[in-house]
């Protein structure tokens, strides 16, 4: 191996180390902080939840009309749908979500689970 060579493999393990570093104190400090579970049915919020709080598991029913439901689980720094009256059961089939950004819907009884994060403000792409 030249003397070159050696030089550019010692400087591209540095970036490597230097970018996966960079990634760790991202999710650790930036993203991972502040996350908080906004439960949406029909357009308004009936519940937010502080997921960093969160000692224990819980769940809770969300009724919708005409006796259709939701059921949806709460543990520590993480939340999902267990069970829905609707035909699909995609909501269910999403399972945990935990990170700034992720969702999960049930069209049919028109709720929505979101994660904000210390970034909220910008879109859900950028988050």
């Amino acid at each position: 191996m030249k003397k070159g060579d050696k030089i550019a493999a010692i400087l591209l393990i540095s970036l490597i180390i230097v970018s996966f570093i960079g990634v760790f104190i991202y999710k650790t400090y930036v993203k991972g902080s502040n996350r908080i579970a906004v439960v949406e049915q029909n357009g308004k919020i009936v519940k937010t939840i502080d997921l960093n709080k969160i000692k224990e598991k819980s769940e809770f029913i969300l009724p919708y009309n005409n006796g259709h439901f939701n059921k949806i689980e709460v543990e520590p720094g993480k939340i999902r749908f267990i069970d829905a009256d609707c035909p699909d059961k995609i909501c269910v089939k999403t399972g945990w979500i935990s990170e700034p950004g992720q969702t999960a819907v049930c069209l049919p009884h028109k709720t929505i689970i979101r994660i904000e994060g210390k970034n909220s403000s910008y879109d859900q792409i950028s988050s």
